[in-house]
């Protein structure tokens, strides 16, 4: 049963893979999975705001990724 009071951004299993991971490696993937958010955040807001520039779009994107999540 899952202890609801544990919130887990990864399954058990790829957490381990990753711990095997060295840091290096870790670090690259986070990189491009970062990249990869904001390229389909821009994509998006590119799509749903056809009346914004691209700084509009730009602008918006570094808001959404850059606020604090806590």
């Amino acid at each position: 049963m899952r202890d609801p009071s544990v919130v887990s951004a990864v399954p058990r299993d790829v957490a381990r893979i990753l711990r095997g991971k060295p840091g290096t490696e870790r670090l690259r993937l986070a990189h491009e999975a970062w990249e990869l958010a904001r390229d389909r955040l821009t994509a998006f807001l590119t799509v749903t705001h056809p009346e914004w520039d691209a700084g509009d779009v730009c602008r918006e994107v570094a808001r959404r990724l850059g606020r604090d999540s806590g």
